[in-house]
């Protein structure tokens, strides 16, 4: 299972590739002078175009800065190797470039035709992973999406998975019944989550909760969302659903977080439509909303109990045989 944090700078497989940035770049810094200074001729003080090698070197500086930035803050990836390879290639013709100014390499053919590909070439990759970042964004700007419903209050906020929390999901659940599309409930409890608790340890554990939460947000259409109801809990609210649809979801989420590693209880709720010319007040909007949690939450629970009923009956039939 994969897991998110903030400070990837701490990462050891982060400092490794830093490390190896740094030692590339003095590699380069050093070796490639070293072989001009014994093939080509220095140029003389009044040849050079000061000019030139200030514009040069700035343009070197500013791409080996954002080439350390982004070794530094993105995570590991096919866009991440595109953006530090790209930057790489134009970050050494910067270089190349910037010691044509220091000595004389006419004569070189092998070194003019070196100098003139990394830019372009660089420019090439670093093109193409800023066009994967951008369908990358797209992605994490829909599970954003999902996971704020537009906007986002601190205090309602699962400070683990970064969902809306459990009062946030009824103040969700409480505008959405004002509307007239139909509303559907999902909820989604991790079987035997204590035990993995006990058995692998609570970082374990959060680790798991902060991978079902990125899971759920991309399982879902934009106009969902998801929050964090309660331990090992999760609510779903399906904005515009049909039963059908509920269904349909329900099951898939069954199935699908089986390659995270565990399984899940699944419930769903679709409550009942209501007149088009009857307007309920705040206070019974709430009245229903917190109805509608007590049933998803009794459903639940008869699951649960289902479930632990089916697991006693097959226990006895292996005790038997």
């Amino acid at each position: 299972m994969t897991s998110f944090k903030g400070d990837t700078v701490a990462n050891p497989i982060t400092s490794v590739r830093l490390a190896v940035v740094y030692a590339l770049s003095l590699l380069i810094l050093f070796s490639v002078p070293l072989l001009l200074w014994q093939t080509a001729s220095v140029k003389l003080v009044s040849q050079m175009d000061w000019w030139d090698m200030a514009t040069e070197g700035a343009l070197l500086m500013m791409a080996m800065c954002w080439l350390m930035v982004i070794v530094s803050v993105r995570p590991e990836g096919r866009v991440t190797v595109l953006l530090v390879l790209g930057l790489a290639s134009y970050c050494l013709g910067c270089y190349l470039d910037l010691l044509d100014e220091l000595f004389i390499v006419e004569g070189l053919a092998v070194y003019q035709w070196v100098e003139k590909l990394p830019t372009p070439l660089g420019l090439v990759i670093l093109t193409m992973g800023l066009w994967y970042w951008r369908d990358e964004q797209n992605i994490v700007n829909r599970q954003l999406q999902t996971r704020e419903q537009f906007y986002r209050q601190h205090q309602l906020t699962d400070g683990l998975t970064l969902l809306n929390d459990a009062t946030a999901l009824e103040h969700h659940l409480v505008a959405q019944l004002a509307q007239p599309q139909s509303t559907g409930l999902i909820m989604l409890d991790i079987n035997y989550f204590h035990q993995f608790n006990q058995q692998q340890g609570a970082e374990q554990g959060d680790r798991l909760l902060a991978d079902v939460a990125q899971w759920l947000c991309s399982q879902l259409r934009s106009q969902d969302l998801v929050c964090r109801y309660a331990g090992d809990s999760f609510v779903m609210l399906l904005n515009g659903a049909i039963a059908p649809l509920v269904s349909a979801m329900a099951q898939q989420l069954t199935q699908g977080i089986r390659a995270l590693g565990c399984e899940a209880s699944v419930v769903w709720l679709l409550p009942p439509p209501r007149a088009a010319q009857l307007t309920l007040s705040q206070l019974q909007l709430q009245a229903e909303a917190q109805q509608l949690l007590k049933q998803l939450n009794q459903k639940m629970s008869q699951q649960k109990q289902h479930r632990e009923a089916v697991a006693g009956q097959s226990v006895d039939l292996a005790e038997r045989y």
